[in-house]
């Protein structure tokens, strides 16, 4: 008969990996601990009382199933971190854990907990999950609340008084009202997704003092773009790389910086000579999304040339929702009337 292959139990931050005699010296470390054994011995151990322990979880179970006794450790630096169980009693799977003092008050019980509980159900298909805690025991009464537990009985045993926590779809309905609550208000931003408008544009404009050819000329560059738009500015050690040939269709910039500028890259995609220059904007960082952007350039007289700088896109569904609070027009509009009050400086300032 093929044995079952038990694999890790993983959360965001650690690893429950399923104990074996090789962690002799890990248990130890745990065991030793007057405070982690508190509820559990009521004093620390010596290697031969931590050693016979451990043996006697390992003789509970086999090495083919996922019950039994669990060491907790880091993902990512394999820091020991504690220890974990998970056990049957009945038609319910029982869990527990025990935190290192110096893990104490910071999630890491309540995430082993809720990551045991995810376990238990999904793979280990649980009617119910339970776990056992003593009447004094503070922390870990507040911890399995945290997951989602519910208290629901006092049991005196010979030694200790302790309560019995459960977690069951009957035993929680308010996390079904939770749930039903959280998918109408989903339902109802999706409605308003489709509703909403889902297309932005930015337009600005400005007069500079230098014929129509020498402006236009100026603006094909986006090399130069560096020199007078605001974002240019915003972080002088902001990287920059270059691909193709600057002026002409299919020339790329790429830029990545700090928080203010981010990281993305600008490509020229369209020249109709003397008129327009169309640019796409392909922004990765802070977030992912692509807009157009164009430049337009128009003759007052032979010594005055009217510049355009526009922006348009389209933000999907539902990210649309944001599009209210994020005021375009105020926020780019004013990046584009400053970049163009340095367009202006630079080249009226040019010999």
């Amino acid at each position: 008969m093929k044995r079952m292959t038990i694999k890790p139990i993983y959360t965001e931050r650690f690893v429950l990996t399923k104990m074996t005699a090789g962690d002799a010296d890990k248990y130890f470390r745990l065991s030793n601990n007057a405070n982690v054994m508190k509820y559990v011995t009521g004093y620390s151990l010596n290697r031969e009382e931590s050693d016979r322990m451990l043996r006697s979880f390992l003789e509970e179970h086999g090495t083919d199933t996922y019950l039994g006794r669990y060491l907790i450790e880091d993902r990512h630096s394999g820091e020991l971190i504690g220890a974990a169980k998970l056990d049957k009693i009945g038609t319910a799977v029982e869990i527990g854990y025990r935190i290192m003092e110096e893990f104490w008050g910071k999630g890491v019980a309540t995430e082993i907990a809720v990551g045991l509980i995810r376990f238990s159900q999904s793979v280990l298909k649980a009617e119910d999950v339970i776990a056992f805690v003593n009447i004094h025991n503070t922390a870990s009464i507040r911890v399995l609340e945290k997951a989602g537990m519910v208290n629901t009985e006092t049991i005196e045993d010979l030694d200790e008084v302790k309560y019995k926590f459960n977690y069951s779809p009957k035993n929680n309905p308010s996390m079904k009202r939770i749930f039903y609550v959280f998918m109408s208000v989903i339902a109802l931003m999706l409605i308003a997704a489709f509703v909403m408008p889902k297309d932005y544009a930015v337009e600005k404009e400005i007069v500079i003092n230098k014929p129509k050819a020498e402006v236009f000329e100026y603006l094909k560059s986006l090399k130069k773009q560096n020199d007078w738009s605001v974002w240019g500015r915003k972080d002088p050690k902001m990287k920059k790389d270059f691909s193709g040939t600057d002026g002409t269709v299919g020339f790329v910039s790429m830029w990545e910086g700090n928080d203010d500028v981010g990281k993305g890259e600008q490509e020229i995609t369209k020249i109709d000579e003397g008129h327009r220059i169309d640019t796409q904007l392909r922004f990765i960082k802070p977030f992912e999304s692509t807009s157009d952007a164009y430049m337009e350039t128009e003759a007052i007289d032979s010594t005055s040339t009217t510049v355009k700088w526009g922006f348009t896109g389209k933000m999907p569904i539902p990210m649309n929702l944001m599009l209210p609070f994020m005021n375009m027009e105020e926020s780019i509009g004013k990046d584009f009337k400053d970049g163009l009050k340095n367009l202006k400086g630079i080249l009226e300032n040019s010999k």
